[in-house]
């Protein structure tokens, strides 16, 4: 019994505490500053609307004190990273998306794109050569 209660009470201790822990913050792979005043920070983060569109990663765009979410990935031919910004996607994007997976035969896919989701905004996509960034060093191990 009491071997029970010890149990149970650690793993209620356990859940309080991750309730109350920090999210973990991606790490961020590279930054680069714009000649507008923008940072782009370089993510390993992967959101659902990056997996979604098959980018590489997220990223993280900071106009004074705004930061926008968005979606980077990476054109092996021409060295150059796109970076799109990420906007609320409206309820009939949504509701449009889900009928064509649903017509498509993916049901299950058809349920997720009900959900509030994020979009690209390809019109404000920014294009960066590699050499613009400031590339961060892995710690050992």
């Amino acid at each position: 019994m009491h071997r029970t209660t010890a149990t149970t009470s650690i793993c209620l201790a356990m859940l309080l505490a991750a309730s109350f822990a920090m999210p973990a913050r991606a790490d961020e792979i590279a930054t680069a500053k714009r000649k507008d005043g923008a940072t782009i920070h370089l993510t390993d983060e992967m959101l659902p609307a990056c997996n979604q569109e098959s980018l590489h990663g997220a990223a993280r765009i900071e106009r004074g004190k705004t930061v926008q979410q968005a979606c980077w990935g990476f054109d092996w031919k021409k060295r150059v990273f796109s970076v799109i910004p990420l906007v609320p996607r409206s309820l009939t994007q949504g509701m449009v998306k889900g009928v064509m997976r649903l017509l498509d035969g993916e049901q299950a896919a058809a349920w997720r794109e009900l959900r509030g989701q994020d979009a690209l905004d390809e019109a404000h996509m920014l294009h960066m050569r590699a050499d613009e960034f400031a590339w961060k060093k892995k710690p050992p191990g």
